[in-house]
């Protein structure tokens, strides 16, 4: 016989199921003692064990995953092996001498093929939940998350300290009294223990949160992604908004900013930077994000078209340019000068997207914009590119696009374009035909079949020219003018 009882880790022992679980031994002719102990371990302690649990199982099940994955392959490898030996297109055939043994074969093999699908996807499921774990664990050291914990703490240990009083009035036992203190105890370590969390983030900079000591009436704060709200009062633990519809109010911790004075703070210890730049980024944010998820209507598809063409315009690009070719331009990383160039950059897209809705051309906004000093990572040379096939493809190649035939016509396909950073083998895929897969600089590695063709600068990589930009006002780059824009 085993007896288990959960939920009974670093808190007071459920008695009533012990002495229940007891008695079943008794009845069964066992000798029980009841040994208890009520003492929590520390907090600290008890967040480590539960990480390393969460680690743990998250490990089971990648190798859980790892197994599924290995008898997807295994049994992906017996098909293969019958689907091989029968040439391409073969029928099977009714009264041959070996038809029931080559049917026999091709019904094990679909067998196979079956259940390589259905591993395939439990080993999909199962890496799915072991990441699960580890962002669910990783997210309960989330700052704000802290922040709501440290709100349901305080909660419990007002009630329990009610109840403290309640249990002296009512005279009741002393155990139970000893239980109540106990109760408290835990849970005002609990609470400074996530107190001193959140210290350490501020004493860092990692986070600092907004509070009464840094709203104020009549601030804008936004709260989560619903929007920016004037503020009408500060309260001990929310903020109350001028708003008629809901929110109305809003915890500490859904707060991300404040406007004040014509500046915007991200963070109360963040460096401000004006509502007006901050609009705009934050409009062209919305802009691009639409443009990704356009649909069918053609007013959709215009503004998508824009936010492209603007883009390009800003960096002085043909308006076929590649996706790869203007993220060649943004920075790289996300120190305050680098956010600060971000900021700009969408600024200066947003301002030639205003132009071109407006309806003005593309060669009058070209013929107003000035050079910018920034340089790109990678950019495609002058000239024509070679024509290559992916195999023979070399780590600091310049892919300019894949041939395609479309209606009849051979075309230049953009949606794969940069520098060349591996090449892996040909494989052999049967009917299917030979493919080899290509990586290049910030893009996932892509496949192509051995006789398709790209357009290619073997080998180059040459100065970027100057290029431009609209947020530096009129002005032309020569370049640009003779580009045929």
């Amino acid at each position: 016989m085993g007896i288990y009882i959960r939920g009974s880790r670093d808190r007071d022992v459920q008695r009533w199921r012990i002495d229940a679980a007891a008695q079943a031994l008794r009845d069964n002719g066992f000798d029980v003692e009841i040994e208890v102990d009520d003492q929590w371990r520390p907090t600290a302690d008890r967040e480590a064990d539960r990480a390393v649990r969460a680690d743990e199982r998250a490990d089971r099940l990648h190798e859980r995953a790892g197994a599924a994955a290995s008898r997807r392959d295994a049994r992906q490898h017996a098909a293969d092996r019958v689907y091989e030996a029968i040439p391409f297109g073969q029928p099977e055939m009714p009264g041959h001498h070996s038809y029931a043994a080559d049917h026999n074969r091709r019904e094990r093999a679909r067998t196979n093929v079956n259940k390589a699908i259905k591993e395939d996807r439990y080993a999909g499921d199962l890496a799915e939940r072991a990441n699960a774990v580890r962002v669910h664990e990783d997210a309960k050291d989330n700052p704000r998350a802290i922040m709501r914990r440290l709100e349901r703490l305080r909660a419990d240990l007002r009630r329990w300290e009610r109840e403290r009083v309640a249990a002296a009035e009512a005279d009741t036992s002393a155990g139970y009294q000893a239980r109540v203190q106990r109760e408290i105890d835990r849970l005002a370590e609990d609470i400074a223990h996530q107190e001193a969390k959140l210290a350490d983030r501020a004493a860092s900079g990692e986070f600092v949160a907004w509070g009464p000591d840094n709203l104020a009436k009549d601030d804008l704060v936004q709260v989560r992604s619903y929007g920016w709200y004037r503020v009408t009062r500060v309260n001990r633990k929310t903020v109350s908004l001028d708003n008629p519809m809901w929110p109305q109010k809003a915890p500490f911790d859904e707060i991300f900013g404040r406007r004040r004075d014509g500046l915007q703070y991200d963070t109360p210890h963040g460096q401000p930077w004006p509502v007006h730049l901050a609009t705009a980024v934050e409009r062209w944010q919305r802009l691009e994000h639409g443009a990704r998820i356009a649909g069918y209507d053609p007013a959709d598809q215009t503004r998508a078209r824009h936010v492209r063409w603007a883009q390009r315009l800003v960096h002085g690009l043909d308006l076929s340019a590649s996706d790869a070719e203007v993220t060649a331009f943004w920075p790289g990383t996300a120190d305050p000068e680098t956010v600060s160039e971000s900021r700009r950059l969408s600024a200066a897209y947003l301002a030639v997207f205003d132009r071109l809705e407006a309806g003005e051309l593309v060669p009058d906004i070209v013929a107003s914009l000035l050079a910018d000093r920034r340089a790109p990572s990678w950019r495609l040379p002058d000239g024509d590119p070679v024509d290559r096939h992916p195999q023979d493809l070399h780590p600091g190649d310049l892919v300019k696009g894949v041939w395609q035939y479309s209606g009849g016509r051979r075309e230049l396909w953009r949606y794969f374009a940069g520098p060349v950073t591996a090449v892996g083998p040909v494989e052999h895929r049967r009917e299917l035909g030979n493919w080899v897969s290509v990586a290049l600089t910030d893009s996932p590695p892509r496949e192509f079949q051995t006789h398709q063709w790209l357009a290619v600068f073997p080998g180059r990589t040459p100065e970027p020219p100057a290029v431009v930009s609209a947020a530096a006002g009129p002005g032309v780059d020569e370049s640009v003018r003779d580009s045929g824009l």
